[in-house]
């Protein structure tokens, strides 16, 4: 059986954007459970990111980052597939100087 993969993200994934982004989003083709979102900068550095932490089924997550400075970032997420296995991923974006 095949697992949930992120369908698209806003930004998308290894995007440079010319200002930092007022929201993140990760939309999927099936509902999942969203158990951990995380923004790091350059550094490794967890950023405050602002969203609904509930575990219900989901096929879309809508985040809201602080103010970022240039740089590069990952969103790193995990979550739970409507079969139950356990499922990650990462997108990549930059905000040019």
């Amino acid at each position: 059986m095949a697992h949930t993969k992120v369908a698209r993200t806003i930004p998308a994934n290894d995007a440079v954007l010319k200002e930092s982004p007022s929201e993140i989003k990760l939309i999927f083709p099936e509902v999942l459970k969203i158990t951990a979102l995380k923004l790091l900068d350059g550094q490794g550095k967890e950023l405050t990111l602002e969203h609904d932490k509930s575990l219900k089924p989901i096929k879309e997550k809508i985040a809201f980052p602080p103010s970022l400075d240039a740089g590069t970032y990952r969103v790193i997420w995990r979550g739970i597939s409507a079969d139950g296995h356990p499922i990650k991923g990462q997108i990549i974006f930059t905000v040019s100087p």
